[in-house]
């Protein structure tokens, strides 16, 4: 057996499967102290492995980087584990794998997006598992590939929203162990107990002539009230403006998430030159202020392993809460830098949402301002400057907790001040 400390060493962020390139099959199977969880990338160098069994490990929980790296990848089994949920990213490096085997686990739901970069895929094994429903959009990017799939031994509810998969498994894929295939008591009265493959959802879910007649009557009369709102929009939107106005107030768009729905809570990007000011200022502020943000990227440092360095600054960026770029004249000046504040400003426009924060630490001359800090300053986004006096940093301070706190979404329709 293999203990998961002997797999990986946490100080040195060292795997024991680095450096083995040509290794290309690997069996970790049986071994319950996996359970404990796989480390991310913990087989990030592993670019030619073909098959990897990590079966009967009593593993309950997989990182959704755990085969990050694994790009040669073609066979993969989770056979008789413990796992209730997939990470939506977990298998998108897998581009090469042609048969995964889930079995024997307590899976009740897939996500749609779980095989979208598995084009390959021709064996999938998901017999014995908690599943009740199977929604199309999970199996779309897989259906073209897929010649064989095991669905045995699942709860399936057989109702009229399953008819595109039996449509599916009636044409040319193999369907493993039919007789085992079985709908579930809480299925259609006319098809509990009966094998899946015998459900006919055209003989059961026919036209409702009631709900017809009802969404008919509906559809005309949302034509109506359409066309007339459409004939007198103009009046209507200024009545409703004027309204709201006058009740609401205006209210900035705040995003719904917190800092506990991203994957880290803050990302500090400064020159090396500012080093000084973040661990003397910035970071001791930060961990008395806002003890709350405890999975911090601070500078390169912190990057993640194994990623091209723009790749990982990308990867960052998208999914911090919440990004502080420290900004000084030796800062602009430099082309990686700007680099980042570049990749940090297209989030900005991707996401419609004001996750960052610019810090000036310095006077910095109008000649030397770069086209990139002009922009986000022309468009109203959020900054700071740092100020010498004691009671303009605690302004500071209480200021820029503030704007950590709260995700505003951008609002270019309003005039900037």
């Amino acid at each position: 057996m293999i203990d998961v400390s002997n797999l990986w060493n946490a100080m040195g962020n060292i795997s024991i499967f680095d450096r083995l390139f040509n290794l290309k099959t690997l069996d970790l199977s049986e071994n319950p102290y996996l359970g404990k969880g796989l480390p991310p990338s913990i087989f990030r160098q592993l670019s030619a492995l073909q098959e990897l069994s990590i079966e009967e490990c009593d593993i309950s929980n997989l990182h959704h980087l755990t085969f990050f790296g694994l790009i040669s990848l073609e066979k993969l089994s989770l056979r008789g584990n413990n796992i209730h949920q997939l990470h939506q990213d977990l298998l998108q490096g897998l581009v090469q794998v042609r048969s995964i085997n889930l079995q024997g686990n307590f899976l009740s739901y897939l996500d749609g997006a779980i095989f979208s970069n598995n084009a390959k895929l021709t064996t999938l094994s998901l017999a014995n598992n908690k599943l009740t429903s199977l929604n199309k959009s999970t199996f779309q990017p897989i259906k073209p590939s897929l010649s064989s799939i095991d669905l045995s031994n699942n709860p399936i509810n057989c109702n009229c929203d399953l008819k595109w998969l039996l449509d599916w498994l009636s044409g040319p894929i193999h369907v493993v162990k039919t007789d085992e295939t079985i709908c579930s008591l809480a299925s259609l009265d006319s098809v509990g107990e009966k094998p899946l493959l015998d459900f006919d959802p055209n003989e059961i879910c026919g036209l409702n002539i009631l709900l017809f007649c009802v969404l008919s009557l509906a559809a005309i009369c949302f034509l109506v009230v359409v066309g007339f709102v459409y004939h007198n929009r103009w009046q209507l939107r200024f009545k409703l403006y004027l309204l709201k106005l006058a009740v609401l107030g205006y209210n900035e768009l705040r995003d719904a998430r917190d800092h506990n729905d991203y994957e880290f809570d803050m990302n500090i990007i400064f020159y090396d030159d500012d080093e000084h000011w973040i661990r003397e200022q910035l970071q001791p502020a930060f961990e008395e202020r806002l003890p709350q943000f405890e999975r911090n990227v601070v500078g390169d440092d912190d990057l993640v392993l194994g990623m091209h360095y723009l790749d990982s600054v990308d990867y960052v960026v998208s999914r911090s809460y919440k990004t502080v770029i420290v900004l000084s004249r030796a800062a602009v000046r430099d082309r990686w830098f700007m680099l980042k504040f570049r990749i940090a400003m297209d989030h900005v426009s991707d996401t419609q949402t004001e996750f960052v924060v610019v810090v000036f630490l310095e006077d910095i001359p109008d000649d030397e301002i770069p086209f990139l800090a002009r922009l986000y300053l022309s468009d109203g986004r959020p900054y700071l400057h740092w100020p010498n006096d004691e009671r303009g940093q605690e302004y500071f301070w209480n200021e820029i907790v503030k704007s950590l706190t709260i995700n505003l979404r951008t609002n270019d329709l309003l005039p900037n001040e």
